[in-house]
């Protein structure tokens, strides 16, 4: 435990006059800002719309437009109910627009409100010539850009640290009691956002123990309940829930933890803007680095400049331990254990992954202790002869000039890059294309007097794939009605009009399609580099020529769900060692309130009633069925070396997913005394 005393009075004018906030001041933070809002605002329209961007984004939505306050989030990757505080937060941008694109700019905008709180934080703590350089540093860091350009939990966090931070400083430094409830409820904000912020409560503890001689212990408990109390919605609604969280969190714990470098890496990248890979993709990084100039080579300095400078920090208040620490040592002791915490907290963790993006805990830390250390080799090159002295100081200045320069340089380049090359393992489709295609859809679906979209897509569940939560988002408020159907497995073909809008590559189902429903060639959407496009298709509706074999006359097909098998199709032969493909035609003759998945299953069996080859796949989500859909289920049945010659039959039912459920055939007489039917495959000469 480390004591305290007044600041210390430095020779330098700076130091002297740090309390005030002039003129000049404003200038160069406005300057700043501009800088960095140019950076955080350019192309909003091509930011990412992934899975979490999309499922927060409905969760914000439904609590905006239709007024269901929640007291959850969705689920984590731990499988664990996040705290509903970015909803709460990002419903405040979708009250006023239900534009993603607008809610980025939200985003964007308490992003840049972090560069402008790091401004008058340095600068009353290490002066202005600190404050411009960690503001710069901060300003065009790539991560700290790429970061504030995204819907998303951990990009929350950054713009509400300076609170927590200055909180910390009044409550453990200058012993203010108002501050302990002030920083125990920024705490409890930050671990609302996103669990990584639960890396600030050894954090906050580690301050207790340095400066406890200065913390008002009695205003601690108060501080915790406050904290708590926040909480007490959501163990209301676990407890609802039978404690799913809380017994899910007892499971994690009990799992044996990993210790790993990735927590460092995370905070070296996080720091020195390395490591871009990620947003181009292994695949196609070195084509970014062949398109631009290499001045990657001075990204280390802040990392260095920054391990310097904590390394100095913790030097100065050991010797200070005795006599107590002044206020900037106080200080730049606090930013330094504010950098490393989270590195060494989740060193050794019980997830499946630390990620990059959980570290934008640290921002602007790093910039802090690299413009602390130069201002403070700025100062002390003063007090050389005066040749050495400018030289000095011209050389630190070109320094920071450099990385402001090479930092501004890279994070445009890689925007620029990631925004018209396909980068398929990195950054994903910008969020212009798909609205494009979401106001193509929508015309040519009024240019037919009506209809629904229907989306082509990799999985059909929003709740578990991108591209049918991103259309959720993209049409909440369209007029016009759209579901997603999984082109891999399925095909439907509804009793009436529809456009279809393909996002995945050409599949069989596709070709199906383009059978019934011919392509609309002049609205084909080129997406990046043209590599790959978003297809559109209209069906006018009605019933579909379908050739297909019916199921053996008077045999029963109609399932308890309100499904009814019309027919098959059988491609490939039924022979030892060969693939076949089956397809099911099948029609909804009602609405299923089912809220989970049905899927087939499909035995190959033989004369004797030996099943020789097995395929189970899903059918169609439950949710979109409408009456009169017909739908095409698709499967690949490998056939074994062993299977003998001979005559086959096929035998199909379904059951519920995840249940294991089956799923009854219904008799004429509403029995159910079947739980498949059975079909003789043709015969083979």
């Amino acid at each position: 435990m480390l004591g305290y005393r007044h600041p210390r009075r430095h020779v330098n004018e700076e130091s002297m006059k740090r309390n005030g906030f002039s003129r000049l001041d404003l200038v160069l933070l406005g300057g700043i800002l501009l800088w960095a809002a140019w950076l955080r605002f350019t192309h909003l329209d091509h930011a990412e719309l992934l899975w979490d961007q999309a499922e927060i984004s409905k969760w914000a939505l439904n609590m905006a437009q239709r007024r269901e306050i929640t007291w959850i989030g969705p689920w984590s990757s731990t499988r664990l109910d996040t705290f509903p505080g970015a909803i709460w937060l990002l419903a405040i941008p979708y009250a006023l627009s239900t534009s993603p694109v607008f809610v980025t700019g939200f985003v964007a905008l308490i992003n840049l409100g972090a560069v402008a709180a790091c401004y008058p934080i340095v600068r009353c703590w290490f002066g202005r010539t600190a404050a411009w350089i960690a503001t710069l540093l901060f300003a065009v860091a790539p991560w700290a850009v790429i970061y504030s350009r995204k819907i998303w939990h951990t990009e929350l966090l950054a713009p509400f640290v300076p609170f927590y931070v200055v909180t910390g400083w009044y409550a453990f430094v200058r012993g203010r009691r108002w501050a302990v409830l002030a920083h125990s409820l920024a705490l409890a904000g930050l671990i609302q956002i996103h669990f990584a912020a639960l890396v600030f409560v050894p954090l906050t503890v580690l301050w207790g123990l340095i400066f406890s001689k200065r913390l008002c212990w009695r205003m601690v408990p108060l501080g915790v309940l406050l904290a708590a109390l926040t909480f007490l919605p959501y163990f209301i609604h676990d407890a609802q829930a039978e404690w799913r969280n809380v017994r899910l969190f007892a499971q994690i714990m009990q799992q044996p933890a990993v210790i790993s470098s990735d927590a460092l890496r995370g905070t070296w990248i996080m720091t020195t803007g390395q490591n871009l890979s990620l947003l181009t993709g292994p695949d196609r990084y070195p084509d970014f680095v062949a398109a631009t100039l290499n001045l990657r080579w001075l990204f280390p300095l802040i990392g260095g400049a920054a391990v310097v400078a904590a390394l100095l920090a913790v030097g100065r208040a050991l010797r200070q331990a005795r006599t107590g620490l002044d206020d900037e040592t106080a200080a730049i002791l606090m930013v330094t254990t504010w950098w490393i915490t989270p590195a060494l907290f989740l060193t050794c963790y019980l997830t499946r992954i630390v990620a990059p993006h959980y570290f934008t805990t640290i921002l602007p830390a790093p910039f802090i202790l690299a413009g602390w250390l130069i201002w403070r080799l700025i100062s002390w090159a003063k007090q050389a002869p005066g040749q050495v002295a400018r030289v000095a100081q011209g050389v630190l200045v070109a320094l920071v000039v450099g990385l402001v320069g090479a930092q501004t340089y890279e994070t445009i380049s890689v925007l620029r890059f990631v925004i018209t090359h396909d980068t398929p393992w990195g950054y994903g489709t910008p969020m212009a294309y798909e609205i494009q295609a979401v106001q193509t859809a929508t015309r040519l679906c009024r240019e037919m007097g009506d209809g629904e979209v229907i989306l082509l897509s990799e999985g059909d569940d929003p709740r578990i794939f991108e591209m049918p939560a991103a259309a959720d988002v993209l049409m909440y408020e369209s007029d016009v009605p759209h579901r997603a159907v999984d082109i891999r497995t399925a095909l439907v073909l509804p009793s009436g009009p529809a456009v279809y809008w393909a996002t995945y590559p050409m599949a069989p189902g596709e070709d199906l399609l383009a059978a019934f429903a011919p392509e609309v060639v002049e609205a084909r959407i080129p997406l990046r580099e043209g590599v790959r496009s978003f297809r559109f298709y209209r069906w006018p509706g009605g019933a579909a020529d379908v050739p297909f074999m019916p199921p053996p006359p008077g045999g029963v097909r109609r399932w308890a769900n309100g499904v009814e098998l019309l027919g098959y199709a059988l491609e490939g032969d039924v022979a030892a060692g060969e693939q076949v493909r089956w397809t099911l035609v099948w029609r909804v003759t009602r609405i299923s309130t089912a809220d989970g998945h049905y899927h087939w299953f499909n035995h190959l069996v033989d004369e004797q009633g030996r099943m020789r080859a097995q395929k189970d796949g899903p059918s169609f989500l439950p949710t979109y069925w409408r009456v009169g859909d017909v739908v095409f289920n698709w499967f690949e049945l490998e056939i074994p070396p062993d299977a003998p010659a001979g005559d086959y039959r096929m035998r199909v039912g379904m059951y519920t997913y995840p249940a294991l459920e089956g799923v009854p055939l219904l008799a004429e007489d509403g029995t159910s005394p079947w739980e498949w039917v059975e079909i003789q495959l043709p015969s083979r000469e």
